[in-house]
This record gives C-alpha cells, structure tokens and sequence, in this order.
C-alpha cells in the first residue's frame, strides 16, 4: 500500500484539505461514507464516486496512489457483488460503488491527515493508552517493511531463492518469517526503553486544534451534507 509514500503525502503537500482541522474531516468522512452507506440507485453511487474522485484531485493526490486505493475495496466487493448479480445487475455494481467510495473516503482521510494529528485528535475521546498502542505500532509498521525488504534483498543475494524449488522456497520464507517476528519483539522493547529515556512515562500530549473552523472547514462539511441530502432526495 506504499505507506511511506501516503505518509509523505499527508504531511508535504498543501491543499484545502490538507489544511482544514482533522474535525472538519472526521465530519467530512463520516458523512460521506454514510451517504454512501444509503445510496440505492447507480447515478446516485457514481456522483458520490464523483465527489470522492473530485476531493482527491482538489488535494492534489497522485493519480496512481488514487488507483491503487481504490483496487482493494473493489477486489473484495466484487465477490459479494457476483452473488448479487444473480438477481440484479444493477444491485452487484452498487456494492462494488458503496465498498470503493467508502474506502477511497477513508483514504481521503489518512491521504490528507498526518497520523499524529489523527491520533492526537483520537486521544482526546479515547483512553490514552490505546492511542499510543496506535501511535507506535504505525511507527513500527515502516521499520519492519524497511527490514523486511532488506531481508527478501540479502536471502536472494545469498542464493535463498530459486524459481523451480518451491519446497526450498517455502522453507527459506518461513525461516524469514520467524526472524521478522523475533526482530519486532526486540524492536517494540528497544523503543519502549528510547522513549523511556526521552520522558515516556504514559500519554502523549495532544496539541490538536479544535476551533475556530476556517472557511475550508466550512466547505468539506457543507460539500458532505449535501451529499447525504441529495442521495435522500426521491
């Protein structure tokens, strides 16, 4: 999913919604997705679809990381969608729209909101430390896939994998495997102590900011409104 890539997005790039508060997007997020959610018929769907496709080109997002987004809510709804096309075309295209939308809303999201505003905004409402169970486990999410990638990098270096030998294959996979799981237990204690060191004594300081709403704010949530007026409207 490029992580590391979204990562990059959310926090370098300047957009409207980049800049509106991370309540004005929760809004923003919910709102669509429930309008989504009610959608009944395909011309609703598609002008959601279009809303949604909209957002992600006024925020500047690359066209590729919109794809590639979008490909895995559409993969797994449409094996829902074949079995609701035995009686109704029409009803096996509206999940496939209803799962896409919804979950392009929620890249839309993490696409224009770095992780520590989401998770400073979250500690606000949730017990603090859940959210910073959150907060580091996103953190060792990038250090893992870096150990990983060099890892699969020296196991083929070293001869570890060969095309016609999928026994062999098998067993150098699971071999790596077990080291990745050995080096994030000694990873997660290591951090623990560096954070201890630094003053970690429970509880990140949240330094969100609730108010005043800027005209941008303002925008997304009456844009979000109107989406679940008009898939109402008959």
């Amino acid at each position: 999913m490029h992580l590391a890539e979204i990562d990059r997005i959310s926090n370098n790039t300047y957009s409207y919604f980049h800049s509106a508060r991370v309540a004005s997007k929760l809004v923003f997020t919910i709102l669509m997705v429930t309008a989504f959610i009610m959608s009944d018929s395909l011309v609703k769907g598609l002008g959601l679809l279009g809303v949604i496709l909209l957002s992600f080109w006024v925020s500047k997002i690359p066209l590729g990381i919109v794809v590639q987004l979008a490909l895995y809510p559409a993969f797994f709804s449409s094996i829902f969608a074949v079995m609701e096309m035995g009686n109704s075309i029409v009803g096996g295209f509206i999940i496939i729209i209803r799962a896409v939308g919804a979950g392009m809303t929620m890249a839309l999201l993490i696409t224009t909101t770095p992780y520590t505003d989401l998770f400073s905004f979250l500690s606000l409402w949730m017990p603090t430390l859940l959210v910073d169970v959150f907060m580091f486990t996103y953190r060792g999410i990038f250090i893992l896939i870096e150990k990983t990638t060099n890892l699969m990098k020296s196991m083929r270096l070293r001869g570890g994998y060969h095309s016609f030998n999928i026994l062999k294959n098998a067993r150098n996979i699971v071999g790596t495997i077990g080291v990745m799981i050995i080096t994030s237990f000694d990873m997660s204690e290591r951090m623990y102590k560096i954070y201890s060191l630094r003053g970690y004594h429970g509880g990140i300081k949240s330094d969100v900011e609730l108010w005043p709403f800027r005209i941008e704010d303002v925008l997304i949530m009456l844009v979000a409104i109107g989406a679940v007026i008009g898939v109402n409207i008959r």
